[in-house]
């Protein structure tokens, strides 16, 4: 019987491992976000099946070759993530700074965000979720900081920058969303920066929106002629087959990559309705930053997230001449 059980729970682990490569549908696509805690938990399953082949409890081999293949399965999708890749300039000096910070709507702790945003001191800062109340306190509060900013009318999204905003404007991509867009001159180039924020898929109407938001920031971004930045809260991780897709589509670059997998969400906050046992175990990487291929990524890390249920996310970048 413990031996039926053992593989029972090893073959769902391993779809869940393989669900990467084929959950195009809902809700399905949701179990591919977890990919490092399948890893852990199939770490903890060959412990044990070793311990019971040891004492004789489980005498076939089969589970425990079975376990160390989906072992595989998981390290080579996460491995990636902590190898240099062509695009990192660790040694080089950082010419922008970007960071991404979804404060979350129901979030009121307005000065903790602030204050994380002057310690990171980025020279662009993309805020998610925000409001009219959120807008005017960062914009108070950060008129010292960032000379320059903008609100888009839509999607929730606004943008503080040291450096001045060209152009900046809200788009409605194919009526899939709203995003945000600017330019910026960085070393007498002008580089595209887009802010967006795709729809939460915990519903089968908001899982297509966000995978048509997707699709839309696709085109666009293969329309840019120009150095290209889009930063944001995808609810996107990437062990997702619409990942794969954004990624094979646009050419873009994660600048985690080499970096680790970083999660940002979910965190602990006053109106988070998770048990707080329960978060670190859940945390996933949904907060992302893409670059073209002009810029070397000198390091992506975590921040704090001052309330919020997303850490910020920051990232140094040089943008090739």
């Amino acid at each position: 019987m413990l031996q039926i059980i053992v593989i029972a729970a090893l073959c769902i682990l391993g779809l869940l491992s393989l669900s990467s490569y084929f959950a195009w549908f809902y809700p399905i696509e949701l179990l591919t976000h977890f990919r490092v805690q399948y890893l852990v938990i199939a770490l903890i399953l060959t412990a044990i099946l070793f311990i019971l082949h040891q004492k004789r409890i489980i005498k076939n081999k089969a589970p425990i070759f079975i376990a160390l293949v989906i072992i595989s399965l998981n390290i080579v999708e996460i491995l990636p993530w902590y190898l240099p890749t062509s695009q990192q300039a660790i040694n080089q000096t950082p010419q922008i700074r970007i960071e991404s910070f979804n404060v979350n709507v129901e979030n009121k702790e307005y000065q903790k965000s602030v204050d994380i945003v002057r310690k990171d001191k980025p020279d662009i800062a993309l805020f998610i979720e925000i409001h009219d109340t959120w807008y005017n306190n960062l914009k108070t509060r950060l008129k010292d900081t960032f000379p320059y900013s903008f609100r888009s009318p839509g999607g929730g999204l606004a943008v503080f920058s040291r450096i001045p905003l060209e152009d900046a404007q809200g788009v409605n991509l194919d009526e899939a969303g709203h995003h945000l867009v600017t330019n910026l001159k960085v070393n007498g180039k002008t580089i595209h920066f887009i802010g967006t924020h795709p729809m939460v898929p915990v519903k089968p109407w908001t899982f297509h929106r966000r995978n048509r938001q997707l699709a839309a920031l696709e085109k666009y971004i293969n329309q840019q002629q120009n150095p290209v930045i889009i930063a944001g809260d995808f609810n996107l991780s990437p062990w997702s087959p619409y990942y794969r897709k954004f990624i094979k589509k646009t050419g873009l670059h994660n600048t985690r990559l080499g970096f680790g997998t970083l999660p940002s969400w979910p965190r602990a906050a006053t109106h988070v309705k998770i048990p707080s046992w329960l978060i670190p175990l859940v945390n996933i990487p949904i907060d992302h930053c893409f670059v073209s291929k002009d810029f070397g990524v000198v390091n992506t890390g975590i921040s704090q997230h001052g309330n919020s249920d997303h850490a910020a996310i920051v990232v140094d970048l040089v943008l090739h001449s």
